[in-house]
């Protein structure tokens, strides 16, 4: 019991990773600071935009595409602290 409430706190941990990620690429897009980015931190927001659309709100949340967007978030985020 106790593991799978460390599971759940981690899930929950993850989503708002996500949804952090997603308000840095918004805020990126209004302000017009995308142009200075990387060609590895614009394809990171590719991927993660395209997978985003699909698992939140297309609602496809099969294992595989709900852990790619946990992994893409999680690199995107320490290249966007790292050019930001």
């Amino acid at each position: 019991m106790l593991q799978q409430q460390e599971f759940i706190h981690t899930t929950s941990h993850e989503y708002e990773q996500i949804k952090s990620v997603r308000e840095w690429i918004q805020n990126l897009h209004v302000s017009g600071n995308f142009f200075s980015l990387s060609l590895k931190t614009l394809e990171l927001i590719r991927r993660f935009n395209k997978l985003y659309v699909q698992v939140i709100e297309q609602e496809d949340r099969s294992p595989s595409n709900v852990n790619q967007l946990m992994i893409i978030s999680k690199g995107l985020e320490m290249e966007l602290i790292g050019e930001i």
